[in-house]
C-alpha cells in the first residue's frame, strides 16, 4: 500500500515558497522602479560604462541580450550582458541593474577575493537551479515508495 510521507512536504514546501516569494519581490521591485526615469536620460548601458570608467576598468564589452532580468557579467569572456529591458532603458531600475553588473566586472578587475569564491560556485548553483523542480517532484513521487 502506498503511504505518502508528509515530512518531505514540510521540509521542501517552505523552501519552494521562499524561493517564489523572493523571485516575486525582485520582479515587482524592478517593475515598480521601471516607471521612474533618470533625469539625465542615462541608459543602463551608459550607466554601466560610467561605472567601469570611474573605476579605471577597460576592455569590458557591454552587450544586449534577450529575456527579462537575464542580466549578468561573464568573467570568462569579460562581457556584461544586459537584457532588453535594461540595456536601452532610462529607468532607475535599469540603471541599478546595469550598475550592479558593472560592479561585478570592477570586482574581478580589482581581484576582490569573495568574487572568486562566487565564480567558483556559480556552475553548481546553475545546475541546482535547473534541477530543483524535477528533483522536488521526484522526491514527492518517491517519498512514499519503499
Amino acid at each position: 500500500m502506498y503511504m505518502f510521507d508528509w515530512t518531505y512536504v514540510y521540509i521542501v514546501l517552505p523552501c519552494v515558497l521562499l524561493s517564489l516569494w523572493a523571485s516575486n519581490r525582485v520582479n515587482s521591485t524592478f517593475k515598480r522602479y521601471s516607471q521612474q526615469y533618470s533625469r539625465r536620460g542615462l541608459t543602463g548601458a551608459e550607466a554601466a560604462r560610467r561605472v567601469l570608467s570611474a573605476n579605471g576598468v577597460s576592455g569590458v564589452e557591454i552587450q544586449r541580450i534577450g529575456g527579462n532580468l537575464t542580466d549578468h557579467y561573464d568573467p570568462r569572456s569579460n562581457v556584461i550582458r544586459l537584457s532588453d529591458g535594461v540595456y536601452s532603458s532610462t529607468s532607475t531600475a535599469a540603471i541599478g541593474v546595469a550598475c550592479h553588473e558593472a560592479g561585478h566586472a570592477v570586482q574581478y578587475a580589482m581581484g576582490y577575493a569573495p568574487i572568486k569564491l562566487r565564480a567558483a560556485i556559480i556552475p553548481l548553483t546553475n545546475i541546482g537551479s535547473k534541477m530543483a523542480m524535477p528533483l522536488i517532484l521526484m522526491g514527492i513521487l518517491f517519498s512514499g515508495a519503499g
